[in-house]
Formats: C-alpha cells, sequence, structure tokens
C-alpha cells in the first residue's frame, strides 16, 4: 500500500513538473515568438487586450478577445480549434499568462505566450497595425524608466489610475492642484490598464491607487477616493 501511495505521488510530481517544464518553454521573447508564428502554415493569433487596446494597435491577423470579458471562456470555445497551434499576447505579459494557463486546462494542446507582451513588440521596433484613426502614442512606460523618476527626484506621488474608473476621475484635478502647489513634488501618472506588469510589481489590486516616494523609498501608500484637506495633511507630513 505505502509503495502504491508513493508510485501516485511521484507520478503527480512529475506531472506538476512536466507541466511547468512546458510552461517555461511555451514563453517565447518577442523574436522567438516572431519566429515561431512564421514557422507555423496555420495558426490562432489571440490579442486578450481590450477592444480599445486593440484597435489602437495589433499584431497582424490577430483576433481580439478579451481576457476580462465575463463572457471570454465561452468566446475561446466558439473561436479557436484546440488542435491548432495558439498564440496569445497582452500588453506587458501578465494577462496573456494567465490567459495561456486557461487555454491548457481547458485542453489547447500547443499554447505559446509572448514575454513582454505588445510593449516590448513595439519597443523592438516589430510592425503592427493600426485601426484607430487618433495619434495617441502607443509606446509604454517600462520599470527603468519608473525606477529612474523615484530616484531621481526628492517626492514622487504614483497614481495609479484607469480611464473607466470614476473615483479617478473625481481625483484627477485634485491631483494636478496639489502637484502646481507643490513643485518639489513629482506627479507620475501610471494607466494600470496600458501598463499592468508595472501595476503588478507594485502589487496594485485596486484603482486608484496612490503612493509616495521619498529619496527613492517607499512612504505611504493609499487606494481610492480621498478629500484634497487629507492629502494636503499627508504631503505636508513627507515634505
Amino acid at each position: 500500500m505505502k509503495n502504491l501511495r508513493f508510485c501516485i505521488i511521484l507520478s503527480l510530481f512529475s506531472l506538476q513538473f512536466v507541466s511547468a517544464q512546458n510552461k517555461n518553454q511555451n514563453l517565447l521573447s518577442v523574436n522567438d515568438f516572431d519566429s515561431k508564428l512564421k514557422s507555423k502554415a496555420v495558426y490562432q493569433l489571440v490579442d486578450v487586450r481590450s477592444a480599445e487596446e486593440y484597435l489602437r494597435g495589433h499584431l497582424k491577423k490577430a483576433i481580439n478577445i478579451n481576457f476580462n470579458d465575463d463572457n471570454f471562456g465561452d468566446l475561446i470555445k466558439a473561436k479557436l480549434d484546440k488542435n491548432q497551434p495558439v498564440f496569445v499576447y497582452c500588453f506587458s505579459g501578465r494577462r496573456s499568462g494567465d490567459a495561456a494557463t486557461y487555454l491548457r486546462d481547458l485542453g489547447f494542446r500547443e499554447v505559446y505566450d509572448m514575454a513582454g507582451g505588445f510593449a516590448k513588440w513595439t519597443a523592438s521596433s516589430k510592425p503592427y497595425v493600426s485601426i484607430s484613426t487618433t495619434t495617441q502614442p502607443i509606446a509604454a512606460l517600462t520599470m527603468e524608466n519608473v525606477d529612474r523618476i523615484i530616484k531621481t527626484n526628492e517626492v514622487v506621488f504614483v497614481d495609479f489610475y484607469a480611464e473607466w474608473c470614476g473615483p479617478c476621475k473625481k481625483m484627477n484635478p485634485i491631483l494636478n492642484k496639489l502637484a502646481n502647489e507643490n513643485k518639489n513634488i513629482k506627479l507620475m501618472k501610471i494607466d494600470a490598464d496600458y501598463n499592468d506588469g508595472i501595476a503588478s510589481v507594485f502589487q496594485v489590486d485596486e484603482i486608484p491607487t496612490y503612493l509616495i516616494f521619498k529619496k527613492g523609498k517607499q512612504v505611504w501608500r493609499g487606494v481610492g477616493e480621498m478629500q484634497e484637506t487629507e492629502l494636503r495633511e499627508i504631503l505636508s507630513k513627507v515634505k
């Protein structure tokens, strides 16, 4: 009986190891992702970002299935073939990583995820197509940019926001006003949707989220809609 239990445990461990190994092998750099796409005669390329992000710019031949849609699973089953290779990407890699895992759990045999996402793709001067008529830039912040700003300014107030967020819109004029009144404070606004990798690094789970850094170190964190007087008091203590 003990030998049987040992064999079962060993088999489960082996399956988990193989699964993790396959996942790592199928997380491809931008160049490898591009090369793998070109090597396939038939493939399914899926952009798992929002429709707005997709319209601004996406890889040629990619279809858009938003990972955050409630019916994501139903759309996947309706539009994709489990027996054909699937290539997924998002903006920075977090959503596509979750989507790739979800696809494998559904039984898709060959799933490839692009490390660094569309941000890395555009930063590598790879081609993309756009349906949008606006000229809004696609380039994203990088952790190197954020780290440099935090380290080269005495006090940095970071505002993680989203375009769809009501409280964010209410807070925007207050934050701008306080930044204009306090020239020694650098206000850095980060769209959490377009920079989800950076939001993940700072463990941003709610929008809006605020962080204050002084001399490169985080000294305060807050979330949600706040009163102007409350923020003034916090900033006065930090200065």
